[in-house]
């Protein structure tokens, strides 16, 4: 049988784990910089939540948006604003201090996604993209070509170029082929040639496994509120940052947080330090310990003698 301290330990392991993890995990202050007269936020306004397409519940998206350097996120389910809702019922869309949580709906239709940032009620999904983008501008949100590499790229043309106020140039499907990492630096280029004020977004999409702002939207706004960052987003001050710390948009802003976007790219999250690596670790070790021990460990005749 295996002796009974050895368990005792494993338990005591975890234990530790867990207190040196909690230890570490703690929310990295942060003041937006101010950068050719404007306060520059990170966004990412591509983020699928729960209850829908998304893992993570509105609080908790948060707080992972406060862990990953983010000022401002947008729920964007798939033609879907209940968990924006349910997030506002429980209060806990500002529960997080420095994350603006904005409502969104990624309109979701047959040969393209546009991701509306500032709206609180899905619209109409059916139509072209140009039908699309004015109904979100009519309720005041903004509307953003979402993913347009692939198979989606034939519905992006210039007139819908022309109707959208933003693009993504930055997604995570670019680190899966080289083609759609081509496509969607092709797409934007065009985009700019039929829009030359479009938005470049950087989004990461996020439904479970992807990072929360992977790749990142940088905003040049007056305030930093709502209001300003739908403005920011409509007058194109924005620059899109990808995964590899590349920066997508207009030279004279990219100038201006290229190196943010270098430091953005390599950081670990606030809580992912070694210490709390090190505390994970040794938690899942303690664990996988005591399964072993579980298994080894013979089972015990409960019979009375002589039965």
């Amino acid at each position: 049988m295996i002796p009974f301290g050895i368990r005792t330990v494993c338990w005591a392991l975890v234990a530790a784990g867990l207190v040196v993890g909690a230890a570490a995990d703690r929310d990295a202050p942060h003041t937006p910089p101010v950068r050719g007269g404007y306060i520059v936020l990170a966004g990412d306004f591509h983020v699928h939540s729960f209850p829908g397409d998304g893992a993570l519940p509105p609080w908790d998206i948060a707080h992972e948006a406060r862990r990953r350097r983010l000022d401002v996120v947008a729920l964007t389910n798939h033609n879907a604003t209940l968990s924006w809702h349910l997030g506002r019922v429980l209060n806990s869309n500002t529960g997080t201090a420095g994350v603006l949580m904005l409502p969104g709906d990624e309109v979701t239709s047959v040969g393209f996604h546009v991701a509306a940032v500032g709206i609180d009620r899905s619209v109409p999904w059916r139509g072209s993209i140009e039908d699309v983008a004015a109904s979100i501008q009519a309720r005041g949100g903004v509307a953003i070509g979402a993913h347009p590499g692939g198979v989606q790229r034939h519905s992006f043309d210039a007139r819908a170029f022309r109707a959208l106020d933003g693009i993504e140039v930055a997604h995570p499907a670019m680190f899966e082929t080289e083609r759609l990492h081509l496509d969607l630096i092709e797409v934007y280029r065009e985009a700019v040639a039929a829009h030359p004020s479009i938005a470049a977004i950087g989004s990461s999409d996020f439904h479970t496994w992807a990072p929360l702002g992977l790749c990142r939207t940088y905003l040049f706004v007056r305030g930093a509120d709502g209001a300003g960052v739908i403005e920011a987003i409509r007058a194109g001050r924005t620059v899109a940052c990808d995964g590899r710390g590349v920066t997508h948009g207009p030279s004279t802003l990219s100038d201006l947080v290229r190196d943010d976007c270098r430091a953005d790219a390599n950081a670990l999250a606030a809580g992912e330090s070694p210490l709390s690596q090190g505390g994970g670790t040794l938690v899942w070790l303690s664990l996988l310990a005591l399964v072993i021990v579980g298994a080894e460990e013979p089972a015990i005749d409960r019979r009375r003698p002589g039965a």
